[in-house]
């Protein structure tokens, strides 16, 4: 049976060819597409151009099969199609979006040694990639390189620097981008200072990092619920509830922003974590009035609390308001109740759970 779309195919004016193949693959139909462009090369004096295979890679590359945009990548330099900047674009994105890192710099490295001009957005998601990987050598190589090749960072660019050196506890190497930022004229922005703000309060230097917190609002940038979650986060950590609650407060009183799941969820945790399980509930009642949805971590706190606390019958209960929520258990909810349950001889009761029926005695 001869397939439909191959007469069509054949029946196309030879400038339309390659536009139809590309057409196809923009419409999702990859093996399709892969068959009329292997009928295209067996046609004399017609083959896909790198137009059409950088339409196929883009194809595969955003329906998750990479290794296969590679495998057209390889096939076009063993048929003569020089491959080009969108190319590039293409496979280093889809490389830094699966964290394969060390093949975008492997393929970036590639082209550069055959005579392709990256553009800039080719080095700003490599940059981006390596300091989300880590690797804050290779990034700082590659901004070397950018600056060789005529581009300047852009204020994204040089967040992802500031923010990958403070997580690899380089602050001098931070504050070495943040003064390039100055020299060059690129203004801070809230991320800039979010990234310090973070590194100052996970390292329990919390003068610097309410200072940082200044300078930023100094600068006309208002926190964000980024900026009050690290520090709150980090007083919790510390031990340092009261000077936690007083941002939290702040947050809607002075800064009017309101608090999100996740500063609840910290709140959370750092009462049950200093043994106060009966102020916890308030919190929850907090954001249901405010119509912030409790998640599995606000639970999980929870459940890690009442357990320390052995209180069976309430943890029954916030088993019943998650499956009243909606709030699908997650692996450590399960971990938590699991090791708990069947110690005390209840695991029916996670059974029921799980198939989604109420467990506690007050439901029944």
């Amino acid at each position: 049976m001869v397939d439909e779309s191959v007469i069509l195919f054949n029946e196309l004016d030879p400038s339309l060819k390659n536009t139809h193949v590309r057409n196809v693959f923009m419409d999702g139909r990859q093996e399709e597409g892969l068959r009329l462009m292997d009928r295209m090369r067996s046609m004399k004096g017609l083959a896909p151009n790198v137009s059409t295979y950088n339409c196929l890679i883009d194809g595969f590359c955003k329906c998750g099969d990479v290794e296969k945009g590679k495998e057209l990548f390889d096939q076009m330099n063993e048929v003569g199609v020089s491959p080009n900047v969108i190319t590039l674009n293409i496979l280093v994105d889809a490389y830094c979006d699966i964290d394969h890192i060390v093949k975008a710099v492997d393929l970036f490295d590639q082209m550069l040694a055959s005579g392709c001009s990256p553009d800039a957005s080719v080095y700003h998601r490599l940059i981006y990639g390596l300091c989300k990987a880590g690797r804050m050598d290779a990034a700082s190589n590659v901004l070397s390189k950018l600056k060789e090749a005529g581009f300047r960072p852009d204020i994204v660019c040089y967040n992802s620097l500031v923010r990958g050196f403070c997580k690899k506890s380089m602050v001098d190497k931070a504050y070495d981008i943040i003064k390039e930022m100055e020299e060059a004229g690129v203004k801070h922005d809230s991320v800039s200072y979010n990234s310090l703000i973070a590194y100052f309060s996970q390292n329990g230097n919390f003068g610097l990092a309410r200072k940082a917190m200044e300078w930023m609002i100094n600068e006309g940038h208002v926190p964000t619920i980024a900026t009050y979650g690290a520090l709150i986060h980090a007083y919790c950590s510390n031990g340092n509830i009261k000077e936690a609650m007083k941002l939290f407060n702040d947050m809607s009183s002075i800064s009017k922003i309101p608090p999100n799941t996740i500063t609840y969820s910290i709140r959370i945790e750092s009462l049950c974590n200093n043994n106060d399980i009966n102020g916890a509930p308030f919190l929850v009642d907090d954001m249901k009035a405010k119509g912030v949805k409790p998640n599995s971590d606000t639970y999980n706190a929870m459940f890690e609390g009442l357990k320390e606390n052995n209180l069976l019958e309430d943890a029954f209960i916030l088993m019943d308001a998650m499956i009243e929520h909606a709030c699908k258990p997650d692996y450590k909810t399960m971990e938590i109740l699991t090791r708990w349950l069947s110690t005390v001889g209840k695991s029916e009761k996670l059974t029921s759970f799980i198939q989604g029926y109420k467990v506690s005695p007050l439901s029944e």
